[in-house]
């Protein structure tokens, strides 16, 4: 009978022992659950800041909002060196899914903080920011400015690793460096549309500029400025090309307001570039001559008159700039066109007197698009509703064209959805190359004084 009851008593301890071993696991398996869970949610508000820190730098790096694909194969491609810090798949193209860049001269200043995280949506990665020359061996790429002194020969790329070098610049040949120096960098990202690799890095944001061209008419012919035609908004008065004596002479022959620095006639505005696109849209015309006359050199001078609805006057010509790979057919004024300054000033003032011929250059901001609507749209969307309206036999759409040259995000975003696409055998074999001159790149110095015979 003693056995018996002991027995009995060992079998209920047992099932005790069970049951609390049960009840533990259930207890330890929702709480490894809430902690993956929670840890979601981290993962994602860290994203999502990522995605806000990284309009900061928008400003200078337009970042796209069209999604673009990711490695196709590479989910089902067998991958190589997937335990070092540079994983590959079977083609050589880069798997990784955060990369550092080095800002190895310096010229971001504040606008790129130190350790800042920038996510790039059209490869879903994020890169880092960092003047830390001593990240050299472990960097992904680096980044320099006009060309200066940078240790490229300590970069790496073969199998087992791939650093990059860039050099980029936003200024013309004329006040930035050229020659073979830039042949020494891997990547070479400048505003010209042809001679940049892997792509071009322009002063045009496409999300906007399509959007701004399809804007309706802002202020009404009727109510535009009625003291002046034209404006003119300038603080350089040395131009290389020469613009100031052709606006001087302009002058002479119609009234023009200028509000800069150079030939100030007229108060009200400070010149400052944020404020240009209020002035512009006051006047029927927008005097958006660039500095220097290179191949591809249009800077915020043609973006802001277009935000503002005015008509663009430029100059262009032998292909530099060619303004057509910009803007559709009939919408500015080139100077290059008229043989003298009075044949010019006679034809703006035509213009300017005539709302039906004044409008005819503003014909693709008319149609039955809701701009709202399209403002809210991936590029590749934009750019279906830009060609239904402009007609896809523009310059500007065709291939060598602003809208299929400028993907419209940050420079480092641009290289690293490049590498994630390319074997990396194919870009170390890329023969790079320098930059052309001046001589070669822009039409001489006051080209367009020596246009009109202006001594």
């Amino acid at each position: 009978m003693h056995r018996t009851f002991t027995r009995l008593l060992t079998f209920r301890s047992r099932r005790r022992s069970l049951l609390i071993y049960v009840l533990l696991s259930i207890l330890c398996t929702a709480f490894i659950f809430l902690t993956l869970n929670h840890n979601k949610q981290i993962d994602k508000l860290t994203i999502d800041k990522l995605f806000t820190t990284s309009t900061l730098l928008s400003k200078i790096y337009p970042v796209t909002h069209e999604i673009l694909p990711l490695n196709k194969s590479s989910t089902t491609i067998n991958v190589k060196n997937s335990d070092t810090l540079w994983p590959l798949d079977s083609l050589g193209r880069s798997l990784k899914t955060h990369f550092i860049a080095i800002d190895w001269t310096g010229f971001f200043g504040s606008q790129a903080a130190e350790g800042e995280r920038v996510f790039c949506e059209s490869s879903n990665t994020t890169f880092l920011w960092t003047r830390n020359q001593q990240q050299i061996s472990t960097c992904d790429f680096i980044i320099a400015h006009d060309a200066q002194s940078t240790p490229v020969s300590q970069l790496e790329i073969s199998e087992k690793k791939q650093q990059y070098s860039m050099v980029f610049v936003m200024e013309s040949e004329v006040h930035s460096s050229t020659g073979n120096g830039w042949a020494s960098f891997k990547f070479k990202m400048t505003y010209n549309l042809d001679d940049s690799y892997p792509e071009a890095a322009t002063y045009f944001d496409m999300n906007v500029h399509l959007v701004d061209l399809l804007h309706p008419i802002i202020v009404d012919f009727d109510q535009k400025e009625k003291s002046a035609d034209v404006v003119w908004i300038i603080s350089n008065c040395a131009a290389h090309n020469g613009r100031e004596g052709f606006v001087q002479r302009l002058m002479t022959e119609m009234k023009v307001d200028s509000y800069g620095a150079c030939m100030k006639n007229r108060e009200g505005y400070s010149g400052r570039m944020a404020e240009n696109v209020e002035a512009y849209r006051r006047y029927k015309f927008v005097i958006a001559i660039e500095n220097s006359n290179c191949n591809d050199y249009i800077t915020e001078k043609l973006v802001k008159s277009v935000a503002s609805g005015s008509i663009p006057i430029v100059a262009g010509r032998d292909g530099k700039p060619d303004y057509r790979r910009y803007m559709p057919k009939h919408s500015f004024i080139n100077v290059f066109d008229y043989s003298s300054i009075k044949a010019l000033a006679d034809d703006l003032k035509r213009i300017g007197s005539d709302r039906q011929l004044y409008e005819s250059y503003l014909w693709y901001r008319k149609h039955n698009k809701t701009v709202d609507d399209i403002r809210k749209l991936p590029l590749n969307e934009k750019i279906k509703h830009f060609e239904e309206v402009v007609g896809k036999n523009q310059t500007m759409l065709a291939q060598n064209g602003i809208v299929a040259k400028e993907k419209s995000e940050n420079k480092v975003c641009k290289l690293i959805r490049f590498v994630r696409e390319t074997p990396w055998k194919e870009i170390a074999e890329h023969n790079s190359t320098g930059r052309a001159g001046a001589n070669t790149a822009c039409l001489p110095s006051r080209s367009i004084l020596s246009h009109f015979d202006i001594k």
